[in-house]
């Protein structure tokens, strides 16, 4: 006679809290376990109890350690970030799952990054300047005095040779202030990127499903939410006629990438712009190559353009437009060495930091394969990849 799965005692209130932590709705939960939506209201509701077989399943579908399900109650957990998104409600979409994965990850490299980092005597502190908006500080200023710190000169950027390599600049150089960047998949149309500013070291997340030029412009943006110390999801628009503080802080975060990639007196110093007088238009042609000279999207170029009278708000909204017609995902390519696409994920500074804590003796090799999210047999590969070794 076939054995009976062990019925379990779970708090119903755990049930609920997994489900919706994850923005998952009953029917789209029940259809995942192939049961009948009221079943599983039943055992959020504690009408029925769950077996362990069923348990294991609800567990694996909510991305939650079978052990989450034995506590007392649900656990306190850190709320979603303030929302900065700025697109109107009917076009803003809800978080999905996987955004709020991406959450929950960053969340928990963050808080083992500041677990490491604690038992470090020296440990890593934030080093960018705070900014208080309500002192209407000028974005154009802080962007200087914030590539200054960064160590990044127009010469040191004219030696890029693409995107890519722009990022990695970029990445590498905020990192070693004290802020963890990593990259995340989640849904373009729901968000292009967020930072936290609480709970540990500040953390920047870049949506590797926008384009690198999007990444470029998405990570100086969230570097502009750290300054000012209000951490958020970002869907990147930019929208005045959007009023209120959440509005003039986005408005800040964009001004403010848009200066640092793009410093005035660069921009303004190239042979192209100072041929002109007064408020012109651009083609495509001529976008791009001054675009291709600072490593940022003709976006980002027409936007500078106007905020520094050299273009037309007319020929920038029409530009806008177009362009957010065309798809921001980059091309796929084929699938990535897991070692390489641990340390594009997770960034040059919480790498090393992992490794060096495990040859210091503080945690173990299987830690270190957890922290890292990577198996065994890639760790070799890591550590030598991460000697000396930028990744994108």
């Amino acid at each position: 006679m076939a054995k009976r799965p062990l019925v379990l005692d779970i708090n119903p209130a755990l049930l609920v809290w997994a489900r919706t932590s994850l923005g998952k709705s009953p029917a789209e939960v029940a259809s995942q376990l192939h049961v009948n939506e009221k079943k599983l209201q039943d055992w959020e509701m504690g009408d029925e109890k769950i077996n362990l077989t069923e348990m294991e399943k609800v567990a694996r579908i909510y991305k939650r350690p079978l052990a989450a399900f034995f506590l007392p109650g649900p656990p306190t957990e850190p709320p979603i970030p303030a929302d900065f998104r700025t697109l109107p409600e009917d076009r803003r979409k809800p978080l999905s799952s996987k955004t709020r994965m991406a959450l929950r990850r960053a969340r928990r490299l963050q808080s083992l990054y500041m677990e490491l980092i604690e038992r470090d005597i020296n440990g890593t502190s934030l080093t960018v300047p705070k900014v208080n908006l309500s002192e209407r500080p000028n974005p154009e200023i802080v962007a200087e005095q914030t590539r200054e710190l960064l160590g990044i000169s127009f010469e040191r950027q004219q030696e890029w040779r693409n995107e890519t390599v722009a990022l990695s600049e970029w990445r590498n150089a905020i990192e070693k202030q004290g802020i963890l960047v990593f990259q995340m998949s989640m849904p373009i149309e729901e968000n292009r990127g967020f930072s936290l500013t609480d709970g540990g070291p500040s953390v920047i997340v870049l949506n590797l499903r926008d384009t690198i030029n999007g990444r470029i412009f998405s990570l100086l943006h969230e570097l502009g939410h750290i300054i000012l110390r209000k951490g958020g999801l970002c869907d990147m628009e930019s929208r005045e006629e959007i009023l209120g503080e959440d509005a003039a802080i986005e408005m800040f975060c964009n001004h403010f990438a848009g200066a640092a990639t793009v410093p005035e007196k660069m921009l303004l110093e190239m042979d192209i712009i100072k041929s002109r007088l007064g408020r012109t238009q651009y083609s495509e042609r001529e976008l791009g190559d001054i675009a291709g000279a600072f490593c940022v999207s003709k976006e980002v170029i027409l936007r500078r353009l106007v905020i520094l009278g050299k273009a037309t708000s007319e020929q920038y909204r029409a530009k806008h437009e177009e362009w957010a017609t065309k798809e921001r995902r980059p091309q796929r390519g084929g699938k990535m060495d897991p070692s390489k696409k641990c340390i594009q994920d997770k960034g040059v500074t919480f790498v090393s930091k992992v490794i060096n804590s495990h040859r210091e003796g503080k945690i173990t090799y299987n830690d270190m394969a957890d922290f890292l999210g990577i198996r065994l047999k890639h760790m070799p590969k890591v550590e030598r990849m991460i000697k000396g070794k930028s990744a994108t």
